[in-house]
């Protein structure tokens, strides 16, 4: 075999492309990485084909440690069988692809995220989007591996220039108003994330919103019932709500999945929804359209939030988003 022959009995290099295209090796790394300087169209297609002939495939791992970050992108959420957060994945995924990079999802709650960031970091990703807020053990680990983060709907306080959320309090407003002005009811209960006192520090701006309304308009402010961000949390409330409020007529949940299992508790219990209690939420989730009746709720653009979470992971330096929830209007309303 001659001196210029390319060797094919081992994995193809880049040098090797670079010969069998009549290039150099440089122009191969801006063909594959995309730049940072152009290539004629021309000799682009000439490394592509030897990179096809070759069947050469670029070295991610040493590509990770000669860039210092990789192409993988880290989303944590707090719980994956949330359908919210399942939908919030999926769209934050569709927009990491369209950007080029790769999602890597994990699952972890406050008070366990610094393994887990940890973890993340030793893979070199280019960033962690949280929707999960992290404790000061994973804050400590993100600013010691100066790792970029971003948080993705995240209720107050946790906002400041990397955060991309919905606007809670407008959104909760709008979901209350509507029990209100469009179907007269007077006395709205709420049903509130938190099942313990201690764990409910901070008033939640749907909370605030659920309160405000109700003072605008001189309504009780008594019927609070918190349960923990489940399905199984809204059946609970169900129970409660019958219970210690039965003169209330209507009920904002403050997720979602809440509002499912109250629908399916209230059902179970012999009442109808919306006859004898109408129901709105908050999240927009997928599952709300099936639900029996099917859910009004204030519908948080997840796909405009995942492009600007993304858009700000790989590029930082711009401010906090905050994006207003759309009320989707069914019949547990009454509508």
């Amino acid at each position: 075999m001659s001196s210029g022959a390319v060797r094919t009995t081992r994995g193809a290099t880049r040098d090797d492309v670079a010969r069998l295209a009549g290039v150099s090796s440089a122009v191969v790394s801006y063909v594959v990485n995309n730049g940072p300087r152009p290539v004629a169209e021309a000799t682009r297609q000439r490394v592509l084909d030897a990179i096809d002939k070759l069947g050469y495939r670029p070295n991610a791992a040493a590509r990770s440690l000669i860039m210092g970050r990789s192409d993988l992108v880290g989303l944590v959420v707090p719980d994956v069988r949330n359908p919210y957060f399942a939908a919030l994945a999926q769209a934050v995924e569709v927009e990491a692809r369209a950007a080029g990079v790769n999602l890597v999802l994990a699952q972890g709650s406050t008070g366990h995220l610094a393994e887990l960031v940890e973890s993340l970091s030793g893979h070199l990703v280019a960033g962690i989007i949280t929707a999960a807020v992290p404790e000061p053990a994973a804050v400590e680990v993100i600013l010691r591996n100066k790792i970029t983060m971003v948080r993705l709907s995240l209720v107050p306080p946790d906002i400041d220039a990397t955060s991309v959320l919905p606007d809670f309090y407008e959104g909760g407003r709008e979901a209350v108003r509507h029990l209100i002005e469009v179907h007269g009811h007077r006395r709205i209960a709420l049903v509130a994330g938190s099942d313990t006192p201690d764990s409910h520090t901070v008033v939640d701006d749907r909370e605030r919103a659920w309160r405000d309304v109700l003072a605008e308009e001189g309504l009780p402010r008594d019927a609070i019932i918190r349960v923990n961000w489940s399905s199984a949390g809204g059946r609970q409330a169900a129970e409660r709500l019958v219970r210690d409020f039965p003169d209330c007529t209507a009920v904002f949940a403050m997720s979602d999945q809440q509002a499912i299992g109250l629908i399916a508790g209230l059902h179970g219990l012999g009442r109808s929804v919306p006859d004898d209690i109408a129901i709105t939420s908050f999240d927009g989730s997928p599952e709300a359209e099936f639900t029996i009746p099917p859910l009004t709720t204030a519908s948080v653009p997840m796909a405009a939030m995942a492009k600007a979470a993304v858009r700000q992971l790989l590029h930082p330096g711009g401010k906090g988003q905050v994006f207003k929830p759309e009320l989707i209007v069914r019949t547990s309303c009454g509508c």
